[in-house]
């Protein structure tokens, strides 16, 4: 009784802060921005990836009797249960939990190829992915307890650890100046450091509990590329830790609750340039943006299933060195890119950052927050 009453609980407060969202602004152009005007914009929505599918084969008599379709017959499938996500020269690459396999998704000609799905290193319960250096592809797999590395053309290189070495490894990050891969246990309440050249641990962090440095169920992990920082997000202790390069506790921010800067389900944590961090809840299904020293700056994003900038189940988030942002979005099937305007993205774009600053959109607004409606 006591659990059915915390479920709905929190589905009271994920449905409270949706309707206190930032609103979506979809202008004529068919530019999408956060916050709307006539506030500076910090936050651009770019495109959406939901995989590639095949020009639509033609069905047979027989295929009609067999009840085949021409979702069945496509050669190429689309994105089911989007989690895990990262950028690495200008491709996409999606974790589809569903499905069972990478997708590595060309965001110039679209074209796709699949990693993990057949053959060496055939992933069974892939969740994170992660690159180091080199161009090495890390794949966590919860099911068979390793951590997968393939090259770019998706061919198995090799793995680390095994059923002794992790309980439930989910979110993974690699720190590239250190060349470490960092691996939440989710079930064992702990986060790991892997040395890269020699595949050893180098330690572990953490036990159950309440307390600095202690976890209840993490999920996913990011790094500071400016200081080396651990960026781990404690889900069901409802906060965000940050620990330096060595593991040692430095901060820790966030509570459960309904209020903005406040948690219900945090999952994916991303850190941009400037040393933001991001945090995507899948009970509210929006992102919030934090200084590193945890005070809120910014949210956007609320339930949906099409419009750019809403989510179902919004999980996992990568901000590349450029602070291009990949989200996945669970339920529908997808993975949604933004821009961050930070300082060095302005100096770059002028005219675009000049334009998108004065543009008064003649459309309304597209969607009203659920207060609003009522």
């Amino acid at each position: 009784m006591v659990r059915v009453i915390f479920i709905f609980s929190f589905m009271i407060l994920a449905m409270l802060f949706q309707g206190c969202a930032t609103k979506e602004v979809k202008v004529e152009q068919g530019v999408v921005v956060f916050p709307p005007p006539p506030s500076e914009p910090r936050v651009l929505y770019l495109e959406t990836y939901r995989g590639k599918k095949d020009s639509a084969p033609k069905l047979s008599p027989l295929d009609v009797f067999l009840g085949e379709t021409i979702e069945s017959k496509s050669l190429d499938p689309v994105i089911i249960k989007p989690y895990g996500v990262t950028l690495d020269n200008n491709t996409a690459y999606v974790v589809d939990t569903a499905a069972r396999f990478i997708y590595a998704i060309d965001q110039k000609t679209k074209d796709v190829i699949y990693i993990g799905r057949s053959g060496a290193g055939t992933l069974s319960g892939p969740v994170d992915v992660a690159f180091d250096s080199a161009g090495i592809l890390y794949v966590s797999d919860m099911r068979q307890k390793k951590i997968f590395a393939f090259n770019k053309k998706g061919e198995f290189q090799f793995a680390i650890g095994g059923r002794l070495d992790f309980m439930h490894p989910t979110g993974i990050a690699i720190d590239k100046k250190l060349n470490r891969l960092y691996v939440a246990d989710t079930k064992a309440h702990r986060f790991k450091a892997f040395d890269l050249k020699t595949k050893k641990l180098i330690f572990e962090v953490g036990k159950r509990g309440g307390g600095d440095g202690e976890f209840n169920f993490l999920t996913n992990i990011a790094i500071d590329r400016r200081n080396n920082n651990i960026i781990v997000a404690d889900t069901q202790n409802f906060r965000i830790q940050v620990f330096d390069k060595n593991g040692k506790f430095i901060r820790k921010f966030g509570k459960v609750g309904d209020r903005a800067g406040d948690f219900a389900r945090p999952k994916g944590v991303a850190v941009d340039s400037e040393g933001h961090i991001y945090v995507t809840d899948s009970a509210f299904n929006n992102i919030q943006i934090f200084s590193e020293d945890g005070k809120l700056l910014l949210f956007f994003g609320h339930a949906g299933y099409t419009e750019p900038g809403t989510f179902r189940l919004i999980t996992g988030i990568y901000i590349d060195e450029n602070d291009k942002i990949l989200i996945a979005d669970g339920f529908t099937g997808r993975a949604q890119t933004f821009q961050y305007l930070s300082k060095n993205w302005k100096l770059k774009h002028p005219k675009e950052y000049k334009e998108l600053k004065e543009f008064k959109p003649k459309a309304e607004t597209k969607t009203k927050t659920e207060v609003e409606k009522k």
